[in-house]
């Protein structure tokens, strides 16, 4: 969501009753001392971090009290705001042709969805549980998720960068525990919100890196879920190169080897934006074993994102620079297998 946030920047709009802007209110609350300051001196970076983080949840706040359909027109139109950037709509045309989407894929139903998310996705951290849950309209597949968990298997729930995904995570932790990975945000500001949105009935969320791979391995153990983004771009070393959209991409591994080790059942989420801001649909496919080879299973790993985006293919997050190389990553010998679909 970086590349969204990226090219979004809000403004209170003129008819706004407010009598004090929020940033206002905010800075008076975190002033410096006059002692404590220098004369032209700028404020401590832990002031700033503050009103950041103040100003983000104020925001949010606000958002989560308008409708849904309210928030999907105000991230439709800051969507088409990012169009004005002519790297990123070439960004946009160049993974669509890619994928062989330009022809059915309209550009600016992709860029509405970019807004969406980020709005949407914000105003769900504040959401109240109970008025979140309400937003799931339809789900299909959750019988077979509920015999896999019958079984005692711990799950692996993968969910692509489609549509408001977390809605996703919400709904599988209002039934059953989950430890979920997350990269932390590139702004160390916004973190404590994503934190406490994420964290929520029965999910927690760990870091992308040996602490929470080491947390999901033990919830597996346990025979709980986990839940893992799939289409990120792994570190060097992590990963394979399989065919995405027909491209070779670099893949992670840990999925394969997590379901291997510990037997789990893997479950694609595919998660669709209804029209008008009616709410959400979601998918659940229950996938097959993966190969024991890695490069094949990695090609069957994305196989199954690439089911998941055909559920709502305006809806993935394009801007995703899902072809990129990683540093010092084997890139003379890319992959070229080719699934049969």
């Amino acid at each position: 969501m970086n590349a969204v946030f990226a090219h979004i920047h809000y403004r209170w709009p003129a008819s706004s009753r407010i009598t004090q802007p929020p940033t206002l209110r905010i800075l008076a609350s975190s002033r410096v001392p006059a002692a404590e300051r220098q004369p032209g001196s700028p404020l401590p970076p832990q002031i700033v971090s503050s009103f950041l983080a103040k100003l983000s949840i104020r925001i949010a706040n606000w958002l989560a009290a308008q409708p849904l359909a309210r928030q999907s027109a105000i991230g439709a139109w800051f969507g088409r705001k990012i169009l004005w950037s002519s790297r990123m709509r070439e960004r946009l045309e160049s993974n669509l042709a890619i994928a062989k989407l330009s022809d059915r894929v309209p550009l600016r139903l992709v860029a509405e969805s970019m807004g969406q998310l980020a709005i949407e996705t914000i105003a769900l951290w504040r959401t109240p549980d109970r008025i979140a849950l309400a937003r799931v309209r339809s789900v299909e597949g959750w019988d077979d998720v509920l015999a896999q968990r019958k079984a005692s298997r711990g799950i692996i729930f993968l969910s692509s960068h489609l549509s408001t995904f977390e809605i996703a995570s919400l709904y599988i932790g209002s039934q059953m525990p989950m430890t979920a990975m997350f990269r932390p945000p590139r702004l160390a500001w916004a973190e404590p919100m994503m934190r406490v949105g994420r964290d929520r009935m029965q999910i927690k969320s760990v870091p992308a890196d040996v602490s929470g791979v080491r947390a999901m391995l033990k919830a597996l153990r346990r025979g709980e879920p986990i839940g893992v983004l799939p289409d990120q771009v792994p570190s060097s070393g992590e990963g394979v190169w399989a065919p995405f959209f027909g491209r070779p991409a670099y893949t992670m591994t840990l999925v394969q080897k997590l379901a291997r080790t510990t037997e789990a059942a893997v479950v694609m989420i595919a998660c669709k934006r209804l029209a008008d801001g009616r709410g959400y649909a979601l998918r659940f496919e229950v996938l097959p074993a993966f190969s024991s080879a890695a490069e094949v299973a990695a090609a069957e790993l994305n196989a199954a994102v690439e089911r998941a985006i055909e559920y709502a293919p305006t809806q993935y997050l394009w801007s995703y620079n899902r072809f990129k190389v990683p540093p010092a990553s084997n890139t003379s010998t890319p992959a070229t297998i080719v699934l049969d679909r």
